[in-house]
């Protein structure tokens, strides 16, 4: 009976758009999907990384789901932050890779289920984060702009701001 709840919960988890990156299963099914995924678009190995799971009341918001600091050939490499964002409709989730220095290497759209607004997920569109610091970054100015796109695009403007000041912020 226990294992019949835990499929239908799973089922209802993955059909509601509720199962993140970092919630649904088992941690460590959800590091090594992480580290997969880091490898892949860092052009790396997967047995050069490791995540350590942090727990900071300095980086807490409504945004961020999950926050690990990542080690790269067992070096402190820099963080990477789960988070969701608000397009018209629906709810959607990204990460951030920040290296040691808090700046943006990476941003990745993982799970998108609106109609409109999908080109968020471009990696042309999502490479002009790559580097920021915690600077200005408004969206039509610095951040270029993408019809039909306007509210998943300003959400997700907003989120790498606000995390990357918090982060920045935070005694790490």
């Amino acid at each position: 009976m226990r294992k019949i709840f835990i499929a239908v919960a799973c089922l209802l988890l993955i059909s509601t758009g509720q199962a993140q990156l970092f919630g649904a299963g088992a941690e460590d099914a959800a590091s090594k999907r992480l580290i997969k995924l880091l490898s892949k678009e860092l052009d790396a190995d997967r047995s050069e990384f490791a995540l350590e799971k942090l727990d900071e009341h300095c980086l807490q918001s409504e945004l961020i789901e999950d926050v690990s600091r990542v080690y790269r050939d067992q070096k402190a490499s820099g963080f990477v932050v789960s988070a969701k964002g608000k397009g018209r409709n629906d709810h959607f989730n990204y990460l951030i890779y920040f290296n040691e220095d808090r700046e943006v290497e990476l941003v990745k759209v993982i799970s998108y289920y609106s109609d409109h607004g999908g080109e968020i997920a471009s990696k042309r569109w999502l490479q002009q984060f790559v580097g920021y610091d915690g600077g200005e970054l408004d969206y039509g100015d610095e951040v270029q702009a993408i019809s039909g796109a306007t509210l998943s695009a300003g959400s997700i403007v907003v989120g790498i701001r606000e995390i990357t000041i918090l982060l920045q912020d935070c005694n790490l």
